[in-house]
């Protein structure tokens, strides 16, 4: 306080402190944090104690792993720490999982892959490329997921020319049709009209038929579903 009354109040020094402490790293909290990841831990924990598979070394465990399916890689993760981080410590090591889906998918010819195909997991797109063996049915084809023309394209030409005693009614086949053999679209509409099998409506950027109407129609081709198949 000022010794003298009517002196004005001191003003708060603007200067800097001569020394500034540092502040003190703070470890970031590792493992599970919320309800659910608790949950998850103490269930991969139980899955890990009744685990066959742990008991062996890596190298057996690696050839075990280059057995199973993509489907079966991408779950391994959810149910073990060990196949979650690739180790029991943090070590920078790839999981043993991404590891065996990786080498699969090196083996195989992936040609033209949908946009998002990038930036999955190896073990994801491993199970996204085995699907190609399992033929697509009028139940399980739907709007908004993605296909692939067949890459022979003779075949595929008889089968929208409706060529054959068993062909079905026919769709047609225009030239500009060739560009889209062996590639991927999106599914814009599925008609079951005029036909046994469902005639397949794919977005395709230089197409001229009009699949799906409204304020701005869709364009693309028409193709019967035996002519398509999984990405």
């Amino acid at each position: 306080m000022s010794p003298f009354v009517n002196a004005p109040p001191e003003r708060a020094s603007n200067r800097a402190p001569e020394k500034v402490r540092a502040k003190t790293a703070v470890a970031v909290p590792r493992g599970p944090i919320t309800r659910r990841q608790h949950s998850l831990a103490n269930k991969r924990e139980e899955n890990e104690k009744r685990s066959l598979l742990l008991k062996l070394n890596d190298d057996l465990l690696e050839k075990v792993l280059s057995f199973l399916p993509g489907r079966e890689l991408a779950s391994m993760e959810t149910v073990c720490t060990h196949f979650r981080y690739g180790g029991w410590l943090a070590a920078n090591k790839a999981p043993m999982p991404e590891v065996s889906a990786k080498r699969k998918l090196d083996a195989l010819e992936l040609g033209d892959m949908p946009p998002g195909f990038k930036k999955m997991k190896w073990s994801r797109k491993l199970a996204v490329v085995e699907e190609r063996e399992t033929p697509l049915t009028s139940e399980s084809i739907a709007i908004g997921m993605w296909v692939r023309v067949k890459t022979e394209m003779a075949t595929v030409k008889r089968l929208c020319r409706g060529d054959g005693e068993d062909q079905d009614y026919a769709v047609g086949w225009e030239a500009g049709m060739d560009d889209t053999i062996g590639k991927p679209f999106l599914v814009g509409v599925v008609s079951r009209a005029y036909r046994k099998s469902p005639v397949v409506g794919l977005s395709v950027p230089n197409g001229l038929v009009a699949i799906a109407g409204g304020r701005f129609p869709t364009y693309g081709w028409f193709f019967p579903l035996e002519a398509l198949e999984h990405v």
